[in-house]
């Protein structure tokens, strides 16, 4: 039978959403812990509730003091990523200003014209060549404009394509992993924790937020929570795919 142990931080602070740990060593919740300034979490010291009827014992975060030594060399990353972070935006902002500068327009020098006496005889085979030379350069163009026409339509379509969401988004996945648990009405709430640790720091949006904050918040509060959920018909619970429509139905049931 699987067992439940309550997390206290001790000295230190627990985050939001912090569950209850499966394991007597709290290896599952360790990274709920957040150590008091100068310490370093060391491990949890287990310590049985004989009379709790949810937990089957406490687990208390235990600390140990830093060195100097070892608070610069943990905080070194703090300063390093800022400096790192200006160095790329500097280095961009001098590759636009290269790319994007205007070249100065030069001014073409004047060519000098010269008067040429055409024979009359001549007028009319030059007036036959300009008609063709003209016909030539409007189909020319015509063809021209006809290329650039398709070439535009084509990188419209790949755009299209490439701004449609695929399976491979972590989002989506998210998603369709997120409510696959509320209509199969899933009572246990390892489940919902496991997509939550799965998931950190990968995904964004309503439905991550719903579930680190409200349904994994703490045991008590899950425990009302799916309570509810379990009273929504199947078939009702299956129409229901937005966060909002979810609180709404949830809040109607006494």
């Amino acid at each position: 039978m699987e067992k439940h142990f309550s997390i206290d931080p001790g000295k230190g602070e627990k985050m939001d959403g912090c569950p209850y740990s499966t394991f007597e060593d709290g290896h599952d919740v360790q990274e709920y812990i957040i150590p008091p300034k100068g310490y370093i979490f060391k491990g949890f010291r287990f310590e049985p509730l004989v009379n709790n009827q949810i937990y089957d014992g406490k687990l208390v975060a235990q600390y140990e003091k830093t060195t100097i030594q070892e608070r610069l060399t943990s905080n070194l990353w703090k300063v390093l990523i800022p400096i790192f972070i200006v160095a790329v935006i500097a280095v961009v902002v001098l590759l636009a200003v290269s790319i994007f500068r205007t070249p100065k327009p030069t001014t073409p020098k004047p060519l000098k014209t010269e008067e040429t006496i055409v024979p009359s005889d001549s007028i009319a085979n030059i007036q036959t060549d300009t008609v063709k030379e003209t016909d030539s350069i409007i189909s020319e163009k015509i063809d021209a404009t006809d290329s650039i026409n398709q070439q535009v339509e084509s990188q419209q379509i790949e755009d299209d394509i490439k701004q449609q969401p695929t399976i491979d988004d972590p989002n989506i996945k998210f998603k369709n992993d997120f409510w696959a648990l509320i209509h199969q009405r899933t009572i246990m709430m390892d489940p919902y924790h496991e997509l939550y640790v799965n998931n950190k720091d990968k995904v964004s949006g309503e439905e991550y937020d719903y579930l680190r904050f409200v349904v994994l918040k703490d045991y008590a509060t899950f425990k009302q929570w799916y309570m509810k959920l379990h009273r929504i018909p199947v078939s009702e619970l299956e129409t229901i795919n937005t966060i909002s429509d979810l609180k709404n139905k949830l809040n109607s049931i006494e």
